[in-house]
């Protein structure tokens, strides 16, 4: 393997570590119950939340505060007049770091 195939593979590596690790964190968090990665479940896709909140500046701002708190304690309704995330009390709680990475994550995909 040449030099530059090396660090490639190298970097690819390192990307599918630190993806690994947020879906887990994803998982851990009980996202995965009410969201998948490319399709709608209760909730949008996470893809779907990317492509809709890409470029725009208060994105994570709210997604955060979404991500620990829930739609109606996170800053309103901003997807569906239907559908709600849970409060923060009713699953597990998010830091401020992990609810970054999570931020981070879903808007890398």
């Amino acid at each position: 393997m040449h030099k530059h195939q090396w660090f490639g593979f190298v970097l690819m590596l390192m990307a599918s570590a630190h993806a690994l690790a947020n879906l887990k964190l994803v998982e851990e968090k009980q996202c995965l119950q009410c969201h998948a990665v490319d399709k709608p479940l209760i909730g949008p896709s996470f893809k779907r939340i990317a492509y809709r909140w890409s470029g725009n500046p208060t994105a994570e701002k709210m997604l955060i505060s979404t991500i620990q708190n829930g739609t109606r304690e996170g800053g309103g309704q901003h997807w569906s007049e239907t559908t709600s995330m849970p409060n923060g009390w009713e699953r597990p709680m998010v830091s401020d770091a992990e609810a970054k990475a999570i931020y981070r994550w879903i808007m890398g995909l």
